[in-house]
């Protein structure tokens, strides 16, 4: 993929909080890493990256933790990856390492890679965190009734 393991946390992480949105009060950080298997002191910075990007609230002192600062249906994922990660520096950058690709100067992958980034830039724009939890509900769903008697 063109995101690291921050995004993925990143991602899983609001996801998660989107899953208890109605629930109404904050969750705690070891709890959400301990969910979604992310490691403690890993998630501790993702999760305040999120809350300087404006995407989570963070609730201090006893009962405190985190959860969505708007609507699962406001918040994108290319949203949470930028927030998460320098995802520019990831995507700009020429896929076969070369320190001058530009569309005057390309690689033999540019214009491969630009339709590429374009078309996943444009579906994680677009691709709201309920629809993330929605489709992850959905493909959890078949995957019980194949495995059910």
């Amino acid at each position: 993929m063109i995101y690291t393991d921050t995004g993925k946390y990143a991602l899983r992480a609001v996801m998660h909080l989107a899953a208890l949105a109605d629930i109404d009060r904050p969750v705690p950080a070891n709890e959400i890493a301990a969910a979604e298997n992310i490691p403690p002191f890993y998630l501790a910075k993702v999760l305040k990256d999120l809350s300087n990007a404006g995407i989570l609230l963070s609730v201090r002192g006893r009962g405190g933790g985190f959860k969505l600062a708007r609507p699962p249906e406001e918040i994108s994922a290319l949203e949470v990856l930028e927030a998460a990660e320098d995802l520019n520096r990831r995507i700009e950058a020429c896929v076969l390492g070369l320190d001058q690709c530009t569309d005057q100067a390309p690689c033999a992958l540019h214009d491969y890679w630009t339709t590429f980034r374009d078309r996943t830039l444009f579906t994680l724009a677009e691709l709201t965190v309920a629809d993330l939890l929605e489709e992850l509900r959905r493909k959890r769903r078949l995957a019980l009734r194949e495995t059910a008697p």
